[in-house]
């Protein structure tokens, strides 16, 4: 794939790992004017894309794609534009209305890897940046005026500077090895299957549905050209005895259409094999570490469920490019620019985590989550703010004080009655 509009071994900034996050990255600092370069240790060619994504991309991170020349990609030819509706032991949980741009009628999107992925690598072209894909970064040296990196690929061994490297490299980073940035392990008690579909009626508001089941996690996503993606994040006990392609698709289809609230799978027919994993525990590093920036899922990989690795990627390389905004790469500057970005990241994202990782533990007090649903889903505010929670245009704080408010004014007028 590599075809630079320029080449050469020096660069303002080096993005190593060229996914969402990397792409984002560096598609943002070559609009400051920067010369970028994206080392990706894959080989990519038009069709190349991440398949274990549920590439749901939430209300916050969806005004981000047209600041990357992706606005395109809100049209109906290429994603569903799509809203929540969460079906809980407590009732449902929905917002009102259209899709307009902005809050409250803030929306997500249902855009599939397979075109997102290219998009952004065509973007990251069109703005000029070096992509540099089938080249590992084998190690990375700091001197007193930048980085010298020592990369391999298939025309052999070759040294490219740069005064900023990010790192972008993905849950299994690296960089995060080679400069010490320790990974904090979060356990998730869910397993995860999900499949693609033709045949299945889904509602036509092109809502996603959201079934909370005992202590699983159905999701239906309606895509382009009325295709559907089933997800299930289970308790793995229960999926565990599901052995076999065929068995286990079998088991799947079966458990969906035993959900009273999921649409018919009588017709479904399978585009693909099921997709998933048995064992993925949340992971959070130190967004910068010594003078080199963390973005997307080297710096946070957290359980899928939450529906927020797309928009975590996105969200990283915007708060890193704003935190360079009107600065220069020169030392001060760059010292400046790191410590800003790291406390937007513990401003914006941090405080989210700590939900995300309690969520996926299985074990919860019923009554209790009855009790809080219950609550939500007969408040219409509370419903919203609920919504804004789990998009992420809301921060947990705010939602917990409004909550307990909520339920300790439920529990006097009961103690009234």
């Amino acid at each position: 794939m590599s075809n630079p509009k320029f080449d050469q071994s020096q660069l303002d900034v080096a993005v190593v790992g060229g996914s969402i996050a990397g792409c984002a990255t560096a598609i943002r600092f070559s609009q400051m004017g920067y010369r970028v370069g994206i080392f990706d240790k894959k080989a990519m060619n038009d069709q190349s894309h991440k398949r274990l994504c549920t590439h749901f991309i939430q209300p916050h991170a969806v005004p981000l794609l047209a600041e990357l020349g992706l606005a395109h990609l809100y049209e109906p030819a290429w994603s569903v534009a799509t809203k929540a509706v969460f079906v809980t032991p407590g009732g449902v949980v929905e917002g009102p209305g259209g899709y307009v741009p902005g809050p409250p009628d803030s929306y997500a999107l249902n855009l599939e890897r397979r075109v997102l992925d290219p998009a952004l690598r065509a973007a990251v072209q069109k703005q000029g940046v070096q992509y540099i894909d089938s080249t590992t970064v084998e190690s990375i040296e700091e001197d007193e005026s930048g980085w010298n990196l020592d990369t391999r690929g298939e025309t052999g061994p070759r040294r490219f500077r740069a005064r900023l490297v990010v790192a972008a490299d993905g849950r299994r980073s690296r960089l995060a090895k080679e400069l010490g940035n320790p990974t904090e392990h979060h356990p998730n008690e869910r397993a995860a299957l999900f499949g693609y579909f033709s045949g299945i009626r889904t509602r036509e508001d092109n809502r996603s549905v959201f079934i909370m089941n005992d202590r699983d996690l159905a999701c239906v996503y309606p895509l382009v050209e009325g295709r559907t993606q089933l997800v299930l994040f289970a308790d793995k006990s229960r999926v565990e005895g599901w052995h076999g392609a065929d068995g286990r698709l079998q088991q799947f289809l079966k458990y969906f259409d035993e959900l009273p609230d999921a649409p018919s799978v009588s017709d479904a027919v399978p585009e693909t094999g099921l997709l998933g994993y048995s064992d993925y525990p949340s992971q959070i590093r130190q967004p910068v570490v010594g003078s080199v920036p963390f973005v997307g899922d080297a710096a946070l990989s957290v359980d899928a469920m939450s529906g927020v690795g797309c928009g975590f990627a996105l969200v990283s390389a915007d708060l890193l490019a704003r935190s360079f905004t009107d600065r220069s790469l020169d030392k001060a500057d760059l010292g400046d620019g790191l410590a800003e970005y790291r406390q937007r990241f513990e401003d914006a994202i941090l405080p989210h985590v700590e939900g995300i990782c309690g969520d996926s533990l299985v074990d919860k007090n019923e009554a209790s989550r009855q009790r809080m649903f219950q609550t939500i889903s007969g408040n219409q505010e509370l419903s919203q703010k609920y919504l804004a929670l789990t998009g992420r245009m809301l921060m947990p704080g705010e939602f917990q004080r409004d909550l307990m408010r909520a339920l300790m004014t439920r529990g006097a007028a009961g103690l009234k009655r």
